[in-house]
C-alpha cells in the first residue's frame, strides 16, 4: 500500500465513530463502576421486528436490588456538520414522560417512579429539557443538511439506543442480569438510553407570539443556548413501546444526548444520583 493511500485510510478511519466508541468503552471499563460490553446485539419480536447492535452497553449495580442499564450509541459528527439544534416542548399538555423502571416484583414496568437527576441540573420533573425535534447544521456555513439520513442523524442515533432499551426490557432482560452477575428477576432495572456525540449541542429558544404567519421569527428573537447534555423525549413507534401488564407504555421515552467532552462529568452525575437514588 502506498503512503498516500495509507494516509487516506487513516483519515477516513478518524471520520468514523470507531475511536469515539472505543474511548467511551475504555473510560467506563477503567472507571470500575460499570460492567461494559461493546457491540452488544439486541432484537425485538413484535409485529415490526427489529434488530441491531448497540455500541456500548453499560450496567451499573446501584445496590443489591437495583441496576442501571445504559445502552449507549456513539455518534461522531461529520467534521462539517457539527451543530445539533433541538426544539423543546414548552407547553404542559403532556406530563414529562417517565423513565422505564422495571420492577422484579410483579415483573412489570412501574411508570409511577419519578426519577430526576439534580447533579445534571434536573432538580425536578419540570427542569427536564423536553426536546422534541432535532436539526443538524454545518458549523462553518450554518446551512442545514437536507439529506434525509444525515440531516436526521440525531434522531437515528436516538432510535438505535431506544431500540436497545425496548429489546432489553422485553426480550433480553436476562442478558442485563447476566452481565451484572445477578439472578434474573431478583433486581429492579432502571433503563437510561444515551447518545454520545462530538457535535455541539444547542436548544432553541423563542416565543410563539413572535412567529409570523409566514412561518418566520425575527433573528433578534431567536436564541440558541449551548448545552453540555440534554434530555430528549423520543417518540416511540408501536414496535418499541414496552408491554406493561397487557397494555402499552408511554408513547415517548426520556433519553439523553451528551457532548463527548462532557461525558465523564455526565457519568459522574448519573452515578452520584443513582447512589442516593431519588424517587
Amino acid at each position: 500500500m502506498d503512503t498516500k493511500t495509507l494516509k487516506k485510510i487513516k483519515d477516513e478511519l478518524n471520520k468514523q465513530g470507531l475511536f469515539l466508541e472505543k474511548i467511551v468503552f475504555t473510560f467506563l471499563l477503567e472507571g470500575g463502576e460499570f460492567e461494559v460490553r461493546r457491540e452488544e446485539p439486541y432484537s425485538g419480536c413484535t409485529s415490526e421486528s427489529f434488530e441491531g447492535t448497540i455500541d456500548v452497553l453499560a450496567v451499573y449495580k446501584i445496590n443489591d436490588g437495583l441496576l442501571a442499564c445504559l445502552p449507549i450509541e456513539c455518534k461522531k459528527a461529520d467534521p462539517e456538520q457539527k451543530c445539533w439544534v433541538f426544539e423543546r416542548r414548552e407547553t404542559s399538555e403532556e406530563p414529562t414522560f417517565p423513565f422505564d423502571y422495571y420492577e422484579s416484583f410483579g415483573s412489570k414496568i412501574n411508570y409511577k417512579k419519578n426519577i430526576f437527576f439534580p447533579s445534571l441540573g434536573y432538580h425536578g420533573m419540570k427542569f427536564f429539557d423536553r426536546a422534541i425535534q432535532s436539526f443538524e447544521f454545518n458549523e462553518a456555513t450554518g446551512i442545514i443538511d437536507r439529506n434525509s439520513q444525515k440531516g436526521r442523524r440525531p434522531y437515528y442515533a436516538l432510535k438505535q439506543s431506544n431500540e436497545a432499551v425496548s429489546s432489553f426490557i422485553d426480550e433480553r432482560r436476562e442478558r442485563v442480569c447476566e452481565i451484572a452477575g445477578v439472578e434474573k428477576n431478583q433486581v429492579d432495572i432502571l433503563f437510561i438510553p444515551l447518545v454520545v456525540t462530538t457535535a455541539n449541542l444547542y436548544t432553541l429558544d423563542y416565543k410563539p407570539k413572535d412567529i409570523g404567519w409566514d412561518g418566520g421569527v425575527p433573528i433578534n428573537k431567536l436564541n440558541l443556548e449551548e448545552k453540555k447534555w440534554l434530555h430528549y423525549e423520543f417518540p416511540l413507534p408501536y414496535s418499541l413501546r414496552a408491554r406493561n401488564g397487557g397494555g402499552l407504555g408511554p408513547v415517548k421515552r426520556p433519553s439523553f444526548i451528551v457532548n463527548a467532552n462532557d461525558f465523564s462529568t455526565f457519568i459522574s452525575g448519573i452515578i452520584k444520583d443513582c447512589k442516593r437514588y431519588i424517587l
